[in-house]
């Protein structure tokens, strides 16, 4: 009790509109700036190429990729579509665009870039996403996964939009979180993994797990410190407290190819969250 008195008391007054960030503040014009920002030459490794948007949510950045030149993308969600849709006729691009719920099996290995862009952190499963991502991408194609924030990191609870205040998740037990956050949305979610969109507590640690156990070659992999922080991303313990972001680039190669196609081996722990790209 007294900790979630606490909390209210660090909040925005129920009924105030939500603190801006995150996808609030996304429109196609800037979808790609978090991917330019954390992914080299990220505009180049999609011109031209054929491209499996994995979480596309509401789809800004599948038309803002169709927009720039990629010979064709594919968004892939379990909500929203409609809107995503709805969207790239506004944009006149719906020819080079198709959004499904699911990936369809005659187009499996034939991707040049399979992208999962700040929706690592909400899957359900990441490691049987991260297979089917895997899966996807064609011999020599290439699997980019770029997020924010990591669990432990000062926003990673992605309760910012009621309250400033950084480490929730680490300052206050979970229950008290859920009662003021009950304040600010009706879902009736009792634990992180249930909130809208679902959190699944991604740690550095935990992502670089999954990831090594892909089966795919390491082409890039960078841990972006809170506000360009020095030697942060070196240092185990701060590395979980102070990195803001994590991007990486998997490759197909030949030699890689039959783990790539039994997918990644799952790691001892495993957290449950939402596959959905919605509000947070």
């Amino acid at each position: 009790m007294i900790g979630e008195r606490i909390l209210l008391r660090l909040s925005r007054k129920p009924g105030t509109r939500d603190y801006p960030g995150g996808t609030l503040n996304t429109n196609v014009d800037n979808a790609l700036e978090f991917l330019c920002k954390t992914v080299p030459q990220f505009v180049e490794r999609i011109t031209n190429k054929t491209v499996l948007d994995f979480g596309c949510g509401w789809g800004r950045q599948s038309v803002a990729m169709a927009l720039i030149g990629t010979k064709r993308v594919v968004g892939v969600d379990i909500q929203a579509l409609d809107k995503a849709r709805e969207l790239a006729r506004e944009h006149q691009c719906e020819g080079k665009l198709t959004f499904v719920h699911q990936i369809p099996p005659e187009t499996r290995g034939t991707f040049d870039v399979v992208l999962s862009c700040s929706s690592f952190e909400h899957f359900e499963d990441p490691v049987g996403v991260l297979r089917q991502m895997c899966e996807a991408a064609k011999p020599g194609g290439s699997v980019i996964i770029s997020f924010a924030e990591p669990w432990y990191s000062p926003h990673g609870s992605h309760m910012n939009f009621f309250t400033k205040l950084p480490y929730v998740n680490l300052l206050f037990f979970e229950e008290a979180v859920m009662k003021v956050r009950s304040n600010f949305r009706q879902d009736g979610a009792l634990r992180y993994e249930d909130v809208e969109g679902g959190l699944n507590r991604m740690t550095v640690a935990k992502f670089e797990r999954i990831i090594q156990g892909s089966g795919m070659q390491m082409d890039f992999f960078r841990c972006y410190p809170v506000k360009g922080m020095p030697w942060v991303e070196r240092l185990p313990v701060l590395r979980e407290l102070l990195v803001a972001s994590v991007a990486c680039v998997l490759r197909n190669v030949p030699q890689a190819s039959e783990t790539s196609r039994t997918g990644p081996r799952e790691p001892a722990t495993r957290s449950a969250g939402s596959r959905r790209k919605g509000g947070e």
